[in-house]
């Protein structure tokens, strides 16, 4: 009996045993181990979602000083100083509203104000041809943010550096033409070269002109019995292109384009056409032709092309054709002049005609190296003709500046360390267009100051909003109150 009465006294504690919970130390130890897992978790999830934030920052800040950049692009130094400068009455010390005309950005955009930031900005020496913007409280992308433009035009100026080439950055095929631009010397693509402010004569267009005249020239020497010599080709790829032209005409019309752009602005539309009359002598016969290259259109012309921009400025850069028997003749026609040159709101502001230096560059070193020598230039520029003309299809209401480098010796004389103004050029106004032709050359003197005022490098910054009236102190991004976003350049390698 009492051995029963034991087993069952056994069995009873044996239930209470294992029917107990976990002890105090367990469960400590099962909280500290939990608790060693989860923290790194719960951190990384919190800096991925804080990485995420940021990037998200990050490319809208990239986004919006992105439109700065191409509202930029298309005006120069001048006009940009232009569409800061303070209104009438108005102090240039503080941010402001920006004055009517300002096309950079969509003003309504702009919560806060604009600034010309120059003078004020510290280290800045006057003649440094470095200039700064400044945008307050810009409200783009969600978000409203402050932006720091820095224009830099002192390394298309004057070489500062004795032993360098003026070519590096004076004057010189893509180099010179950076003005933003997405032609063809930007790698822009067709739908880009459609809405482009300017067109960049492309190297390879010499080429094609020699290509056109050769096949044309090679069948009338062919349909008349001659026969071509074995060494044909090679006499036509070693030929230079004033060996066969005998006069090139390039001929620019600027008309309303009847479009607006993305933001609603009226359009202009330029149409650019470049012909070629070529001849070459074989035997005791000089054939003659009229080229139309590859494009094999209508009417002998080897560039039809056309442009359409709402800056109000169209840009031409073409390469000289070096023969003292053979004159460049370059006409603009404007139509539609009381359009596009209405007094209140004029469509067309400035045409840039500039010449370009053919060159070789270097894409990995980031070096041009001349085709040309200087002394060699200098003779052909010395000899260069061109006859320029411009005509409008009614009396104009407004000025139009037209720049051009046309008269101006590419090389400096070595003996004055002046831009000389070479012979040989002439211009032609149409009579309804006398009293609106505002020149403004690159010649004497301030030839390198009038190239700065076209040509410059883009820094952008964007900060968060805040960020703008800090932007003249000593030092300003130390400021805990500063947070930069994002930067961009566009500066030549």
């Amino acid at each position: 009996m009492n051995d029963i009465r034991r087993q069952r006294q056994l069995n009873k504690e044996y239930r209470k045993t294992s029917d107990a919970g976990f002890s105090l130390v367990e469960l400590l130890i099962a909280v500290t181990i939990l608790a060693i897992i989860v923290i790194p978790l719960l951190h990384m999830f919190v800096t991925s979602t804080k990485i995420n934030v940021k990037s998200r920052q990050t490319l809208r800040a990239t986004t919006v000083a992105q439109d700065i950049m191409e509202g930029l692009k298309a005006y120069t130094l001048e006009e940009v100083s232009a569409q800061f400068a303070p209104p009438e009455g108005v102090s240039g010390g503080s941010f402001h509203y920006p004055s009517e005309g300002f096309y950079v950005v969509n003003s309504s955009l702009i919560q806060g104000g604009v600034r010309d930031l120059t003078e004020d900005m510290d280290g800045h020496v006057e003649g440094d041809e470095i200039y700064y913007f400044g945008i307050e409280n810009l409200k783009m992308q969600g978000g409203e943010y402050d932006a720091l433009i820095k224009l830099d035009a002192s390394t298309y100026g004057e070489n500062k550096d004795s032993t360098a080439s003026p070519h590096d950055n004076v004057y010189n095929g893509k180099f010179y033409a950076e003005i933003g631009s997405v032609a063809e010397t930007n790698g822009g693509g067709e739908s880009a070269k459609e809405t482009d402010s300017s067109y960049h004569e492309s190297k390879k267009l010499a080429d094609a002109v020699k290509k056109s005249a050769k096949q044309n020239i090679g069948e009338q020497i062919t349909d008349a019995g001659g026969t071509l010599p074995d060494d044909w080709d090679d006499l036509w790829d070693e030929m230079e292109i004033a060996n066969i032209v005998t006069r090139r005409d390039i001929n620019v019309v600027i008309d309303d384009a009847g479009s607006k752009d993305a933001e609603g602005n009226e359009q202009c539309i330029a149409t650019i056409n470049f012909t070629y009359e070529c001849s070459y002598k074989y035997g005791e016969i000089t054939y003659t032709c009229t080229t139309s290259g590859d494009a094999g259109s209508e009417g002998g012309e080897v560039v039809n092309v056309s442009r359409k921009f709402s800056s109000g400025n169209f840009y031409l850069f073409y390469y000289p054709i070096y023969k003292s028997t053979l004159v460049d003749h370059i006409q603009f026609e404007i139509k539609n002049t009381a359009k596009l040159l209405d007094k209140d709101h004029p469509l067309l502001k400035s045409i840039t005609l500039a010449k370009q230096i053919r060159s070789d560059v270097d894409v990995d070193a980031g070096v041009i190296g001349p085709d040309l020598t200087e002394a060699e230039l200098r003779a052909k520029e010395s000899a260069y003709l061109a006859d320029v003309g411009i005509s409008a299809d009614g009396a104009p209401e407004s000025k139009l500046t037209f720049r051009r480098n046309v008269e101006t010796n590419m090389v400096k004389n070595p003996l004055t360390g002046k831009w000389d103004s070479i012979m040989g050029v002439s211009y032609s106004h149409g009579s309804s267009i006398m009293s609106m032709i505002d020149e403004c050359d690159f010649t004497g003197e301030k030839a390198s100051e009038k190239v700065t005022n076209i040509i410059y490098d883009i820094e952008i910054t964007v900060y968060q909003t805040g960020a703008a009236q800090h932007f003249t102190e000593n030092n300003f991004e130390a400021n805990d109150d500063v947070h930069r976003l994002a930067t961009i350049t566009n500066m030549s390698q």
